[in-house]
């Protein structure tokens, strides 16, 4: 049992063995600030608020000036006239339901925007998640390739050995050489692949990830949180759920917009005026004015127009319901398959574990067997491959918990940095 653990502890720890290696939350915050596909999402944030600022503002007083000034010239006298006006007007809205809807339209988009864009940093913890673990799991094929490489590597050794001494055969050096040439193979395709992998985390960080922690051999695989029998207040306040409703509230203001727009609107402005006339021929006069003005606008006929735009808002309100019912579906879906496969993953990589304890004692049986004369090389080759990929097995099981405990987290809508400061506890270089 002692050289059970020494041959998992080996695989599973082994895999960078530096002190600057870097963790799962520093990963995710340089993805942060370095991934454009982020960048992106905050900056529609941005400009959603912006014009719910923007759409906002229609709502109070408003300030305007003109200035002008002319010239004039009689040809016939050769006199000159100047003058001049300063304008200023202020004025507000008084009563403009289209602009009340759109206000409160705006900010459901902008509530809407919010809860997308939290979704959005959990689906993107996620990835960056699913791509750290990438390289992890690519380490454990490189180095389970290796391991391989060089267990047969010592086989092909024995069997020439055993050759040379009268107590092989050819056959079983021709298997061994066999064996080592399709190891080789294995190798370089899991060279190719750890290389790949490590470029897709840089991607999302702009640089080169350097070496990465692994999971502690003391790392459970429980399902970390109590599972609630009851989910539906889990899915009324998902972030995703919480989006489509606010669309909807939005695709409703829409409505009121458009059917207010067949109704009245009343606005006051207050217009001071101040101008000076001067020329040549005549003395300067100032005036000043100040008109206090209410006015009423109301539509009388615009062709169907606004009949087309009431229509495609209450299109746009059915398919902002049917999006909330099939997002409210989905939601729950999400919750019930991350709970099983979370319970899933857990058991698997209990059963990985009774593999690798299974692989290790045939080896054991293989070797002493083959070492009396009464088994042969094919059998201790198969043997240590069959240990090799339990104990990768093993080492990736655990990788794929650890993202189904994130999934779990991220489909109950709760899913933070703080859980991946949680699972730095449980990393070592």
């Amino acid at each position: 049992m002692v050289k059970v653990a020494v041959l998992v502890t080996g695989l599973v720890v082994s895999s960078v063995g530096v002190a600057d290696a870097r963790g799962l939350a520093e990963i995710y915050r340089r993805a942060l600030v370095e991934d454009p596909a982020l960048q992106a999402q905050v900056a529609t944030l941005d400009r959603s608020k912006a014009l719910q600022r923007q759409t906002q503002g229609g709502d109070g007083w408003s300030a305007s000036g003109r200035l002008a000034g002319t010239q004039t010239n009689n040809l016939a006298t050769d006199a000159n006239t100047r003058s001049g006006a300063l304008t200023v007007t202020i004025s507000r809205p008084l009563y403009d339901p289209e602009l009340d809807a759109s206000i409160r339209g705006q900010n459901a988009s902008a509530r809407a925007a919010e809860a997308t864009f939290t979704n959005y940093l959990q689906g993107h913890l996620v990835s960056v998640a699913t791509a750290y673990f990438a390289v992890k799991s690519a380490e454990q094929d490189l180095l389970a390739a290796t391991a391989r490489v060089e267990a047969v590597s010592r086989q092909l050794d024995q069997a020439t050995e055993r050759l040379n001494v009268g107590i092989g055969t050819r056959v079983d050096v021709d298997q061994a050489r066999a064996s080592l040439d399709l190891a080789r193979v294995s190798l370089i395709s899991a060279e190719v692949a750890l290389e790949t992998a490590r470029a897709d985390l840089g991607r999302l960080l702009a640089e080169d990830p350097g070496p990465l922690k692994g999971l502690a051999p003391e790392f459970v695989a429980d399902l970390h949180r109590e599972i609630p029998s009851d989910i539906a207040s889990l899915v009324e306040a998902h972030p995703a759920l919480i989006a489509r409703q606010e669309n909807l509230t939005a695709a409703l203001a829409d409505l009121d917009e458009a059917k207010a727009m067949d109704g009245p609107d009343v606005s006051v402005s207050s217009v001071f005026s101040l101008s000076d006339t001067w020329g040549s021929t005549s003395a300067t006069a100032t005036t000043r004015s100040n008109a206090l003005s209410l006015t009423l606008n109301a539509p009388i006929w615009n062709n169907g127009v606004n009949a087309a735009r009431i229509e495609a808002a209450m299109a746009s309100v059915d398919s902002a319901r049917a999006s909330l019912e099939s997002e409210t579906r989905k939601v729950r879906r999400d919750i019930e398959v991350a709970v099983r496969e979370l319970r899933a993953s857990s058991r698997t990589v209990d059963a990985r574990l009774l593999s690798i304890r299974s692989a290790a004692s045939r080896v054991e049986a293989t070797e002493a067997a083959y070492s009396v004369g009464s088994g042969d090389i094919v059998e201790v080759l198969n043997a240590k491959e069959s240990l090799i990929a339990a104990e990768r097995d093993y080492a990736k099981a655990r990788h794929a918990h650890v993202l189904n405990q994130l999934r779990l987290d991220q489909a109950m809508g709760d899913l933070s940095e703080s859980r991946l400061v949680e699972l730095e506890n449980v990393l070592v270089p």
